[in-house]
């Protein structure tokens, strides 16, 4: 365990906090931690009346390129996370879900991120569409089940939310 000798924020964005922490190691070195606070988000799997998956293709700006992702997205404040499922999914899908079940969750990047993900299955989609201003570029992309394996392992699915979302579903579901 390290013990957090102080903490100064250097940085308070729209999604983003940037602290950096100075601790004293196991080993009674003192050195620092720069760590990224993100609010607690949630990551989907839907499942369409044909059994596809739903995934969602989106320009990403860090990297400079669209990539092939589960729907996600933040939980607002004082928000139930299987409540977030539904507006997400209807903001970036056009999709309400009937069924919102938990598959568990996991952390994005805890090297230096505070970001939880929880992890839902969404079934029983009915069409209703939510507009959000930063969803207008999505583009619904519904996948067979059988060809989620082969996408991940030819890089066509690079994020690890998906990643990670996607497998837990197919084997752990």
């Amino acid at each position: 365990m390290e013990k957090t000798l102080s903490t100064r924020m250097i940085f308070e964005g729209r999604a983003i906090k940037l602290r950096i922490d100075t601790v004293i190691t196991e080993d009674k070195r003192q050195t620092t931690r720069e760590v990224v606070e993100h609010t607690p988000c949630i990551a989907v799997v839907p499942i369409d009346a044909d059994n596809n998956i739903l995934l969602v293709k989106q320009f990403r700006q860090a990297i400079g390129k669209e990539l092939l992702e589960i729907p996600a997205g933040g939980i607002e404040p004082g928000e139930d996370p299987a409540a977030a499922v539904a507006r997400e999914l209807r903001e970036e899908t056009g999709f309400l879900p009937k069924n919102i079940k938990p598959l568990g969750g996991f952390y994005a990047a805890p090297g230096y991120a505070t970001e939880y993900l929880y992890l839902f299955i969404a079934s029983d989609l009915i069409p209703m569409p939510l507009v959000a201003e930063d969803t207008a570029e999505i583009k619904v992309v519904p996948v067979a089940k059988d060809r989620i394996p082969g996408l991940i392992a030819q890089g066509d699915i690079q994020d690890s939310k998906s990643i990670a979302g996607l497998l837990r579903y197919l084997y752990l579901e």
